[in-house]
Formats: structure tokens, sequence, C-alpha cells
């Protein structure tokens, strides 16, 4: 599953999301398969509605995580995520580009919680 793929099943479900200010909101509440998602994969989703860079840290050392963090330069640009990819093992810290919030801790267990939201151990 996927920031994309999430986005996409809760729109054809109904829900209509969209942001309301820092909220994101539904029209109709998401169906449970598709809910529990949203507690790792929010800002992503966040990220696609407004259209917005998706960023990721490691927050044990705080090296970004992503595809472009050897070929860009600058902290948060390194850290651009690919919202129609699994996310990195390593990141625990989310957020999007230029809102001005704090970051989104991820729990310990997210990996083990929900691995198929996660790229595979190599």
């Amino acid at each position: 599953m996927t920031a994309t793929k999430l986005l996409d099943g809760l729109t054809r479900a109904g829900c209509s999301p969209r942001i309301e200010g820092p909220d994101l909101v539904f029209d109709a509440d998401p169906p449970d398969e598709l809910a529990r998602y949203l507690e790792v994969l929010q800002t992503g989703v966040r990220a696609l509605l407004l259209g917005k860079r998706w960023f990721g840290i490691d927050p044990r050392d705080g090296i970004a995580c992503g595809p472009f963090r050897n070929r860009i330069s600058g902290p948060l640009a390194c850290g651009a995520l690919d919202p129609s990819a699994m996310l990195p093992r390593k990141v625990g810290l989310l957020i999007v580009e230029g809102t001005g919030e704090v970051w989104d801790r991820l729990g310990p267990l997210a990996t083990v919680v929900f691995p198929e939201l996660f790229e595979p151990e190599a």
C-alpha cells in the first residue's frame, strides 16, 4: 500500500478526502480496511491533495530518507518521498512541505504492525 493507492481507494470508496485548514477530512467515514493505513500515510495523502512534496527522515540520525537523498543537496530536498512508492524502512518522521506543522512521528513498531507500507528488508 502506498499513499497514492490509499488516496485512490478512499476516493473510490466515496469518502471524498480533502484538506480543510490543517485537517484531512472526509465526506464519509473511510472503510476500516483503509482507515487503518491513515495512521501512517495521512501525511502522504495530504501532500497529494495539496500538490506538495512529502518529506521523511530517520529520527535516529536525522538523515533524510528517500530516493533522491544522494543526488540533491539540502536536508529536506534529499528526503522527498515518492507517494507512489512504499516507505523506506528507516523513516520515522514525516511532514508535508511548507505546512509549518510538527513532524508526524511513527511508532517504533510501525514496520511490524504495517509491513505492507514499507520497503521489504534487504
